[in-house]
């Protein structure tokens, strides 16, 4: 049997262009951190990111749950 393949990290062109849709949604979002999972972000002028919970975010796209 051969081995599972290791996880790959996104690509420039992927990391930009999640980037550019993100900040349609967030203007003031920023990329936290990237890796095999994916590309992280803060979000340090939207008031309803600092509730915990995801606030107004909670249940829609991009949300962290």
């Amino acid at each position: 049997m051969s081995r599972p393949s290791a996880p790959s990290m996104p690509t420039k062109t992927q990391i930009e262009a999640v980037h550019a849709i993100v900040l349609k949604i967030s203007p003031g979002a920023r990329i936290s951190r990237v890796g095999p999972d994916g590309v992280f972000f803060d979000y340090p002028g939207d008031k309803s990111s600092d509730q915990g919970d995801g606030g107004n975010w909670s249940g829609k796209p991009f949300a962290a749950e």
